[in-house]
C-alpha cells in the first residue's frame, strides 16, 4: 500500500496543475435612499451589504450619494447630513468588510471639516478598513450648488482583488474621465450612479443626462471591468422633489460585454432595490486595451493640456445642412476601374439632393490585405488615377467628396484620405496616424491630427478606419471642435467593437443600435459622426453605414443606419440647431477639468507617467521627474 500511495503521489505531482484565474463575484446594490438622509439610510445601507457580502461578492458598489439622497437646495442644507471621511460611515461599513474580507465602494457626500466645503465622494473600504476615496470632477447642472468639485486626481487603489479606480455619474459625459483610471491600471472602475433620467417617452428628456446609456457604449473603449450602481425610487425633502431614479444598474467584463443588469424602473413599473451579481476574470486579457495601448500617441495629444473656454476661435456656431450620401458597396479586391463604376452608378442612382459623399477605406480597392510585398502595385501618388477618378466625382455631382487611398510620396508611403469640393479641387488632405501592426510594416504614419474649416459644413475631422478603436482622437476632435467627423471604414465586426447594448428601456429602441465605438464618437466629441462601410466581399464586412448625431441617448435624432444592401445612403440633418439638450460640444469643453488631461499627454514609457502609475493615489503627476 506504501508503495501505490508513492507512485500515485508521484504521478499526480508530475502533472501539470492549470493556473488558477483570478476570478471574482462582485455586485451592484440598488438603493432607495430618503432625504433628509444620514442616520435614517445608514441601517439599510448594513444590510445591504451584508447580504451581498454573504452571497459571496468580494467587491460591493453602492449608488451616489446613497447616504444622504439628493432633495437638498445648498450646501447649507446638505451639511447636516453630510459625513466626513474616514467617519461613521467608513466605520460602520468596515465592520463588514472586515468580517466577511470584502471590499465596498460607496457613494456619499463628503464634509471636510476645515474648508466647510462638500464633495461628492466615492469611498473604497476593504477587509482592513477605509482605503481611500475619489472626488467627482464633472458636476452635473445644478450640483454646483451644494458640491466643490474634486481636487484629488484619478487615484486607483491596489487591493488583494485587482487595482480598482473610481468615476461617480456625470464623471461620464467627459471621456478623459474615463481614460485616466484606465491608463492609470484599473482593472475595475467602480461607478456609483445617482440618475434619474430616461428615455424621451418620458418629460424633459432633451434636458436629461442618462448615465447607464452613456457608460454602456463606452465600456467597449476602456478595456476595463465595469460596475455601475444606481438608485431606485423617488425621493423628497421639502420643496425639492426628484421623480424617480431609473436602476438598470450593469456589470460589464473588460470586454465591454454586458454580464448582467436590473430591470429599469419607471413610474408606470416600479421596482424594488435589488442587488445583481457577476463573476469577471481579473486574468482575462482585454485585446482592446492592448491595441489601444500599444498604438496611442501621446504627442498627438499635447492640447489636452490647453483651456479652450470660452475664448475658443476654433469653434464654429452657424447652423448647416447636409445631405450626406454614405457610399456602402460590395467590393472587387483591388479592382479599381470596376469598383469605381459601381459607386458610380449607386451615386446615379440615389434620388435626392446631397452635398457631401463619404466613400469606404481605400475607397477604389476594397479591403485589400496590403503587406510590403504588394504596396508598390497598389499605392499611388496624388494626382494620380484613383485621386481623379475621386475629384472627378466631386465636380460631376457637385458634391463634397471624402476618399481614401494607399498613398506614395517621395519613396514612402501612406494611408491617406483625400477631401475634394464640389468643383473637384482639394479641401483637405489627411495621413493616417495611428497604423495597425499591419500597416506599420509598410506605411509611414502622418503626424498631423488636421480640422478642415469648410464654409459649407463647418470644421471637419477624419479618422481612417481602425483609428475609431483609439478614444484619445475623439477627444481631442472634440477639443478642436470639430462640427463633423467623417470615417471610411472596412468593419467586419469580428477584431473590435461591437452592437450597441444599453440596457432594455434605458433609451428608446431607435436609439439602442449601431457600433458601439462609432456611437461614442459622436457623443464624446459632440460632432455628427458620418460612417462609410463596405458590405459583404471577402472581408465580409457588415455594412451599417450611418450617421450617429450627439445626444442619441436621450432620443434626438438616434442613428440613422443604411439597409443590409448595396447603396447610396442619404442622411439629412442640420449642425447647431438644438439647445435644449443636456449639452453640447459648448458645454463640453467648458466642463472639461484640462487640468486634470495631463497624463494622456505622457509617453507611457517616460519615468514620469510610469511614475505616476506606480503612486496611483497621488495627486500630483509626477513630481520626481521634474
Amino acid at each position: 500500500m506504501i508503495r501505490i500511495a508513492t507512485f500515485l503521489i508521484t504521478v499526480f505531482l508530475a502533472v501539470p496543475i492549470a493556473a488558477q484565474s483570478r476570478e471574482i463575484k462582485v455586485a451592484a446594490v440598488e438603493f432607495a435612499a430618503k432625504s433628509p438622509g444620514f442616520e435614517v439610510n445608514l441601517p439599510g445601507i448594513m444590510d445591504a451589504v451584508t447580504a451581498a457580502a454573504k452571497n459571496g461578492a468580494k467587491l460591493i458598489v453602492l449608488p451616489e450619494g446613497v447616504t444622504t439622497g439628493f432633495a437638498y437646495v445648498d450646501a447649507k442644507s446638505l451639511m447636516p447630513y453630510a459625513d466626513t471621511v474616514p467617519g461613521k460611515t467608513t466605520a460602520l461599513i468596515s465592520k463588514i468588510t472586515q468580517q466577511y474580507n470584502v471590499y465596498v465602494v460607496v457613494g456619499m457626500m463628503e464634509r471636510d471639516p476645515i474648508t466647510k466645503q462638500i464633495h461628492n465622494a466615492a469611498v473604497l473600504i476593504g477587509p482592513k478598513g477605509y482605503i481611500g476615496k475619489y472626488h467627482k470632477n464633472t458636476l452635473a447642472t445644478g450640483e454646483g450648488v451644494a458640491i466643490t468639485p474634486g481636487k484629488l486626481g484619478f487615484p486607483v487603489f491596489d487591493t488583494e482583488i485587482g487595482r480598482i479606480g473610481l468615476v461617480i455619474c456625470f464623471d461620464d459625459t467627459n471621456l478623459q474621465n474615463l481614460l485616466l483610471p484606465v491608463l492609470r491600471g484599473a482593472d475595475i472602475v467602480a461607478q456609483p450612479i445617482g440618475s434619474n433620467k430616461m428615455a424621451s417617452i418620458y418629460a424633459a428628456s432633451y434636458t436629461n443626462h442618462s448615465t447607464m446609456a452613456n457608460i454602456s457604449t463606452a465600456v467597449s473603449w476602456m478595456g476595463s471591468n465595469v460596475i455601475s450602481a444606481n438608485s431606485t425610487g423617488s425621493e423628497g425633502f421639502g420643496k425639492v422633489q426628484i421623480d424617480f431614479f431609473d436602476g438598470a444598474s450593469s456589470i460589464w467584463d473588460n470586454s465591454g460585454k454586458r454580464l448582467i443588469s436590473a430591470p429599469l424602473s419607471t413610474p408606470a413599473n416600479p421596482t424594488k432595490p435589488q442587488t445583481i451579481y457577476a463573476t469577471i476574470n481579473l486574468d482575462k486579457k482585454s485585446a482592446q486595451k492592448e491595441y489601444w495601448f500599444k498604438h496611442r500617441r501621446p504627442e498627438l495629444y499635447q492640447d489636452i493640456n490647453s483651456y479652450r473656454y470660452p475664448d475658443d476661435g476654433a469653434a464654429t456656431y452657424a447652423p448647416k445642412q447636409v445631405s450626406a450620401a454614405l457610399i456602402q458597396y460590395e467590393p472587387k479586391l483591388g479592382q479599381v476601374d470596376e469598383n469605381y463604376k459601381r459607386v458610380d452608378q449607386l451615386i446615379r442612382e440615389r434620388s435626392g439632393v446631397f452635398n457631401l459623399t463619404v466613400l469606404p477605406f481605400n475607397s477604389f480597392l476594397g479591403p485589400v490585405r496590403l503587406n510590403k510585398d504588394n504596396i508598390a502595385q497598389y499605392a499611388e501618388e496624388l494626382n494620380g488615377k484613383s485621386y481623379q477618378l475621386a475629384a472627378g466625382l466631386a465636380k460631376k455631382y457637385s458634391t463634397f467628396v471624402l476618399f481614401s487611398m494607399p498613398e506614395k510620396k517621395d519613396g514612402k508611403y501612406y494611408e491617406t484620405a483625400v477631401l475634394f469640393d464640389g468643383t473637384g479641387s482639394q479641401a483637405g488632405l489627411y495621413r493616417k496616424s495611428h497604423l495597425n501592426d499591419s500597416e506599420k510594416n509598410w506605411a509611414t504614419a502622418g503626424n498631423d491630427l488636421p480640422i478642415f474649416k469648410t464654409s459649407d459644413f463647418g470644421n471637419i475631422a477624419i479618422m481612417l478606419d481602425d483609428e475609431v478603436r483609439i478614444p484619445e482622437l475623439t477627444q481631442m476632435y472634440g477639443i478642436y471642435r470639430a462640427d463633423l467627423i467623417l470615417v471610411p471604414a472596412a468593419y467586419n465586426q469580428k477584431d473590435y467593437g461591437g452592437p450597441v447594448d444599453i440596457p432594455k428601456g434605458v433609451v428608446q429602441d431607435a436609439s439602442n443600435k449601431g457600433m458601439s465605438m462609432w456611437y461614442s464618437i459622436a457623443k464624446y466629441a459632440q460632432a455628427y459622426t458620418l460612417v462609410a462601410n463596405y458590405i459583404g466581399g471577402e472581408h465580409q464586412d457588415i455594412g451599417d453605414s450611418a450617421v450617429y448625431a450627439l445626444t442619441p441617448e436621450v432620443g434626438y435624432y438616434p442613428p440613422n443606419i443604411a439597409p443590409k444592401k448595396e447603396l447610396a445612403h442619404l442622411v439629412d440633418f442640420t449642425t447647431h440647431t438644438n439647445n435644449t439638450v443636456y449639452i453640447d460640444q459648448e458645454r463640453l469643453i467648458a466642463s472639461r477639468r484640462w487640468d486634470e488631461g495631463a497624463p494622456i499627454a505622457l509617453d507611457m514609457n517616460s519615468a514620469c507617467f510610469k511614475e505616476w502609475r506606480k503612486n496611483s493615489t497621488s495627486k500630483e503627476i509626477c513630481p520626481n521627474s521634474r
